[in-house]
């Protein structure tokens, strides 16, 4: 790991996480799994450290800590379990938003209740306006939201959301032509006593511990302070804030392959065939080489994202290439890592098969890699 370029206050940070992680979320990591339930009870502790809400400003009694802060500590508690962690992470980013876009009222209702007690933030998953099924009207000085949106993260266990909704398709210009819904892509504050009603969660293969399910909001009524930022503006949030939550996501990525490596390096020292370790076998140092080389490059990809991000540069293809990256390199080394265990590796009683499952999760939520490289490639045509 890099640590030598760390200032000591981000290096006690790391520690923290770290130690949090081994602590508190590894060790309870399989029954989570297993159970597929929200990690309360690690979430309240992990509360109490203070690195659930360390974006949230000084001001309001955050830690006001950057977007490289930040993915120090999301690396962390995703080795630890990147499904428990899921949860962490969407309210971070849900935090984000409103920390970046939101007005002094929004920031002090709904960051502050996050600072006093142990809750979370949740926010609706997807690649934008493109898969959103929620519309809104307005109505006075009211906003009226419906519709189901796919894929809303901390479901039912949130304080509030962020949700996108776009202008309802009834609406036309003064002209006649009906609205675009990408012209009235805007983001909502949705408060959990809002009546939304959430669906049943669908059995998930990885990140297990982390809640998601579909949400109706069927006529919500909502004041005109639930607009974050201004109408319409959401596509533009979107990409401003795609910097910082890429980065993040891509620094638990890191945490997972981290995970993989270790417990494959750790194996492949003990197993032993025809007098010695198998680590000592070319076929798999060579395995544990490429492995380590590849979790260097994604964290340094996660380093250069998040910094260009704290320098207030819209880094969009920083931020791609550093998601991209982190998502095929997860899903090579937890693999590798289960080919190192062999038999064992398909077993629910060696951990590295779940590092797998969750790997997998990372490749289709918030844009596939699939998705991310027509991105890359788009922006390369018709780059001057």
């Amino acid at each position: 790991m890099i640590s030598h370029k760390l200032t000591p206050e981000q290096q006690e940070y790391q520690k923290l996480a770290r130690d949090f992680a081994t602590r508190e979320i590894a060790a309870q990591a399989p029954k989570y799994d297993q159970s597929a339930d929200f990690a309360g009870d690690i979430f309240a502790k992990l509360w109490q450290t203070g690195l659930a809400n360390a974006a949230v400003p000084e001001p309001l009694n955050g830690l006001g800590l950057s977007c490289f802060d930040n993915c120090l500590i999301a690396e962390e508690l995703a080795c630890g379990c990147s499904g428990i962690a899921g949860s962490v992470e969407a309210s971070s980013i849900a935090q984000q938003f409103v920390i970046d876009f939101g007005s002094d009222e929004q920031k002090s209702k709904f960051l502050s209740p996050l600072i006093d007690e142990a809750c979370l933030a949740g926010f609706g998953m997807s690649g934008g306006i493109k898969s959103g099924r929620v519309f809104y009207r307005k109505e006075g000085e009211q906003f009226v939201l419906s519709g189901k949106h796919p894929a809303l993260v901390n479901a039912g266990i949130a304080q509030w959301y962020l949700v996108a909704a776009s202008g309802d398709r009834r609406e036309v210009t003064n002209g006649g032509r009906e609205l675009d819904s990408k012209e009235r892509f805007s983001y909502f504050l949705v408060g959990a006593d809002d009546d939304i009603d959430f669906g049943e969660r669908a059995p998930s293969l990885g990140r297990r511990a982390q809640v998601i399910s579909s949400a109706r909001l069927d006529e919500v009524y909502l004041p005109a302070s639930a607009l974050l930022g201004n109408e319409g503006d959401g596509e533009q949030m979107y990409r401003l804030a795609l910097t910082r939550n890429y980065a993040l996501i891509a620094a638990g990525m890191v945490g997972v392959a981290r995970s993989a490596l270790e417990h494959a390096l750790k194996y492949a020292k003990e197993r032993m065939t025809f007098g010695v370790a198998i680590a000592q076998h070319q076929a798999i140092s060579f395995m544990l080489a490429d492995m380590a080389k590849d979790i260097e490059a994604a964290r340094l990809l996660v380093y250069q994202a998040a910094q260009l991000a704290d320098q207030g540069v819209v880094s969009t293809t920083e931020a791609v290439c550093a998601k991209a990256f982190a998502q095929e390199m997860v899903m090579r080394v937890t693999t590798d890592a289960v080919q190192i265990f062999g038999g064992y590796g398909f077993s629910r009683e060696y951990p590295v098969e779940k590092l797998m499952r969750d790997a997998k999760a990372y490749q289709l939520f918030e844009h596939t890699s699939e998705g991310l490289k027509v991105e890359m490639g788009r922006h390369l045509v018709t780059a001057v």
